[in-house]
């Protein structure tokens, strides 16, 4: 209440511990000894198991050629036959124990553009009947072909992201040219979650009174697997994907790879790569986790070494005052 008497109430907060700042709490002072073994037990840490993932990275076998500026492709994609071949080669030297991974890479392709990340329907994506064409709205500049306003003038699916789908359809011959060509599953390339929960085949309905994007073919099925990797946007402009899996063992030998050269590149300065891999305990080949983990523990044990000699050669007394000004 107010101390004048009437009875409005008082904007003081209640005195509890909670409300006046007074709960109990940990301040710790740092002093020298914590600080020099801290800094010597991260770098300490840091720098094995940086060893240890640098070396696992480097156990990755991986292969990759360039093929959009081959004379071969440059000319196919020109071409006006309906299936524009080219072909590049890949020599293995040391057996790549399966299961083996084939991804196509693109460089300077930014799927990470706001406008290019929002354009597409999930409700579509997920197989439901749509009925109004505000539903498909999120899908501009891409929904319909704009010949009208009614629902068959739109896309199944719809979207930048859908309409500049990856359709390079890349095959794998025997080794050394010899014999059948290399199985590729096409099957297990995408997250298990997107292929369950966010995509659907197209309702029937709509199906039947929509178009479908130039660059997918006739009976075209969301649930590709293909698809829905390609829905799954990168981050950075520089990515790969993944395409195929071989589920038996590389030998070693040369292996051609013919592409049926579709997706063209040349008016974003892009390029194409076909990537073959192996995979470790943490995954693909990426050098950069080992090498952080080795500089920040290098830069750690430096430091705490450092200041163990600025501690032993000058040490300073705790609660030392003499460098304040008032006590000078």
């Amino acid at each position: 209440m107010s101390t004048n008497g009437d009875n409005t109430k008082s904007k003081r907060p209640a005195m509890t511990a909670f409300k006046q700042q007074q709960l109990r709490a940990w301040q710790p002072i740092l002093t020298p000894l914590p600080v020099i073994i801290t800094f010597l037990v991260v770098g300490t840490i840091f720098i094995p198991v940086g060893v240890v993932l640098l070396l696992a990275s480097r156990s990755v076998q991986e292969y990759s050629v360039r093929y959009d500026d081959t004379t071969d492709c440059q000319s196919a994609i020109g071409s006006n036959s309906s299936s524009p071949l080219c072909s590049v080669n890949i020599t293995i030297t040391d057996t790549m124990k399966a299961p083996v991974y084939l991804y196509y890479r693109l460089d300077n392709f930014y799927q990470n553009h706001r406008r290019y990340v929002k354009s597409r329907s999930d409700k579509a994506l997920q197989g439901n009947y749509i009925t109004s064409t505000s539903d498909l709205d999120t899908c501009d500049p891409i929904a319909n072909n704009g010949s009208s306003t009614d629902i068959s003038s739109y896309y199944f699916p719809c979207g930048l992201i859908a309409a500049s789908f990856f359709n390079d359809t890349i095959t794998m011959s025997g080794q050394n040219g010899v014999g059948s060509p290399t199985t590729l599953d096409p099957t297990g390339i995408a997250w298990t979650s997107d292929l369950n929960k966010k995509f659907g085949p197209i309702d029937p309905r709509n199906a039947n009174q929509s178009l479908l994007l130039p660059n997918l073919h006739p009976g075209f099925d969301q649930k590709n697997e293909d698809f829905i990797v390609w829905m799954r946007t990168a981050a950075l402009p520089n990515f790969r994907k993944l395409y195929r899996r071989i589920l038996q063992d590389v030998q070693p030998g040369t292996y051609t790879f013919t592409i049926e050269n579709h997706f063209p590149v040349e008016s974003f300065s892009g390029k194409k790569w076909i990537v073959l891999s192996t995979t470790s305990w943490i995954g693909g080949r990426n050098d950069f986790l080992g090498w952080a983990f080795i500089a920040v523990g290098i830069v750690c044990f430096v430091q705490g070494v450092a200041f163990a000699i600025k501690h032993k050669v000058s040490p300073r007394k705790l609660g030392d005052t003499k460098y304040l000004d008032w006590n000078k």
